[in-house]
């Protein structure tokens, strides 16, 4: 059973950024992948913002910590 203070914790994304920014460039890599069976330059586009969004999200974590 989650308590409230478990929740709060999990809904603190000022913490909690950079693993969310890191769960989005891997989900970036594996849909850039997909999409890259069928259209190349959009698989290529797509796979682009993994780097962008780890170094973002990085950068916004220290920013707010």
């Amino acid at each position: 059973k989650m308590n409230m203070l478990h929740i709060k914790q999990l809904l603190n994304i000022g913490e909690n950024i950079d693993k969310i920014g890191f769960g989005l460039s891997l989900v970036s890599i594996v849909g850039s992948i997909y999409t890259y069976t069928t259209d190349e330059n959009l698989g290529i586009f797509i796979g682009l913002w993994a780097s962008a969004i780890m170094i973002g999200s990085k950068r916004i974590h220290d920013w707010v910590n």
